[in-house]
Parts: structure tokens; C-alpha cells; sequence
């Protein structure tokens, strides 16, 4: 008996005369990875050399469609993928990131999250503007008057030009933190290149959530954070609840060193004679 797999589906077990038929009426693929006793790998079916001919009354079978991969479309299509990338990680997340190459370099997930991230983080910053210049005070408090309209376009304007090269960064910054807790909780299966597609993407994708007004600025760290802990199990191939507990670790190291960056800051101004204003 043969048995048959095909984009890592398993068809069954087939006699031998039965997969010659079905090569001639198309039920299976060259390509499909086959294999029978005592082979130590899987093969394609067009190294079976030795099947039988095929019956000379074969039913004709519709071939079977082509299957879509379920990676991100980016990573085949570049930038005719972007919107169904993004569809892809919203509607199946779980099977676009078990069917995602856990290599294939860094290239396309970083451009994947940079522009989406970039896009959207403009748009959010333009958000910010607006309500600022509407009501200044609510944001700048008592340096309102400093914060004029034409100095607000001009942050604004500088903080986009340099938006990329900080989301860049802030990417391998955040996968690297990623594979520390992964590793802290033993769900590091694979090396430091899956994490960092899987949170690219899971990134990329989820960003766009800052085009939501009000609202997106909390919509999208949340999201983030669960799409990305789906990444990260499915790439990895490891329980939920040690991504979970990397989650948890990650969230207590951020929150830990954010508050020695307040104290140490306030230590500085006592030290230099500032009053910090309670």
C-alpha cells in the first residue's frame, strides 16, 4: 500500500494500480509526497517508477484545484498581497501562521509590518494633531501656548519622516524580548527568525486598527497582543499557555522597566534641585 500526502494533507493508502489510474486521471499529483514500507522518507509520486501501467478503462476525475497556500500572500505576491496578508491574519489566523515558512529571510515581514505600521501610525499621529490644535490644553497643559499650530505640523511632520527607521528597530526590539520570554518558558522550538515573522505579520496586520478613530489607539495594542500570542504558538508548534506566560513575562518586564526609567528620571531631577510637580 502507498500512502499519499499532499500539502500536508493525508489522501489515504492506495494500492498500486490504484495510484497509477489516479495519475492518469489526474486524482493525484507528480508532486504529492508518497510513501510505502521500507522507505525512510517521503518522495514525490514522479519517482515511483515501477508502478504498474495504468487500466486501459480509467474513470475520467475532475483534477484536483490547486490549492492556495495559506502563508501570507505577501510572501508570494509582495504588493498585491497586502490587503488579503492582512485578510489572511484576521479571518485564519491559525492556519495562515502553521502554513507560514518559519525561513524565508527578514526582508518581506519587516517592509510587511513597516508600511502597514507606518501607514497607520500616520494616520493615527494625524489623529493627535487634530484633537491637539482643537484643544490644546488637554494635551499640553499649561505649555499649550508654546504649542502653537505651525510647531504641532512641524513634530508632526518630523516624526513621520522618521517613523520607519523607529518601527524598524522597534521590530527586532520586540521579537527579540518575544524569543526571551518563549525560551524563559521553553515554547522556543524554532530559531529567532520564525518569532520574527510571526510577530512582524501579526504586527503589520493588526495595525491597521490605528485607522479606526477614538477608539484604535486601544483596539490595536490589544489586538496585537492576541493575534500575536496565535502567531507564536502556531509557528512554534508549543502549548498556548507557555506563549501565554511568555506574554505575562514580557508584560511584567516592560511595566518593571518603565517604572525604573520614572524613578531613575526622578532621581535626576531631585539630584539637580528639580521639584517634580505633583
Amino acid at each position: 500500500m502507498i500512502h499519499i500526502n499532499r500539502n500536508r494533507e493525508n489522501l489515504g493508502k492506495f494500492t498500486e494500480q490504484e495510484v497509477a489510474d489516479g495519475l492518469k486521471s489526474g486524482k493525484f499529483l507528480p508532486s504529492d509526497l508518497a510513501w510505502r514500507e521500507p522507505m525512510e522518507t517521503w518522495k514525490p509520486l514522479e519517482t515511483f517508477t515501477d508502478l504498474p501501467a495504468p487500466s486501459d478503462v480509467v474513470q475520467p476525475e475532475q483534477p484536483a484545484a490547486p490549492e492556495v497556500p495559506a502563508e501570507p500572500a505577501w510572501e508570494r505576491l509582495g504588493w498585491g498581497g497586502l490587503v488579503e496578508s492582512v485578510k489572511q491574519v484576521f479571518a485564519a489566523p491559525g492556519a495562515t501562521f502553521r502554513a507560514m515558512p518559519v525561513a524565508g529571510g527578514y526582508s518581506k515581514p519587516m517592509w510587511f509590518y513597516t508600511v502597514l505600521s507606518w501607514a497607520s501610525g500616520t494616520v493615527a499621529m494625524g489623529y493627535q494633531l487634530a484633537a491637539s490644535m482643537v484643544n490644546p490644553e488637554m494635551f499640553f497643559g499649561e505649555y499649550a501656548k508654546e504649542a502653537s499650530g505651525p510647531v504641532m505640523i512641524l513634530i508632526f511632520i518630523v516624526m513621520v519622516l522618521f517613523l520607519p527607521v523607529f518601527l524598524i528597530a522597534g521590530s527586532f526590539v520586540s521579537a527579540a524580548l518575544w524569543h526571551l520570554g518563549l525560551m524563559i518558558t521553553g515554547a522556543a522550538t524554532k530559531p529567532f527568525e520564525a518569532t520574527y515573522r510571526a510577530v512582524a505579520y501579526a504586527g503589520g496586520a493588526t495595525s491597521v486598527l490605528q485607522f479606526v478613530p477614538l477608539c484604535g489607539g486601544y483596539l490595536f495594542p490589544a489586538a496585537n497582543l492576541i493575534y500575536g500570542v496565535v502567531a507564536l504558538k502556531e509557528v512554534h508548534r508549543t502549548d498556548l499557555w507557555r506563549v501565554i506566560l511568555a506574554a505575562v513575562a514580557l508584560l511584567l518586564l516592560c511595566c518593571g522597566l518603565a517604572m525604573g526609567a520614572v524613578m531613575g528620571f526622578a532621581g535626576l531631577l531631585e539630584a539637580m534641585g528639580i521639584p517634580m510637580k505633583k
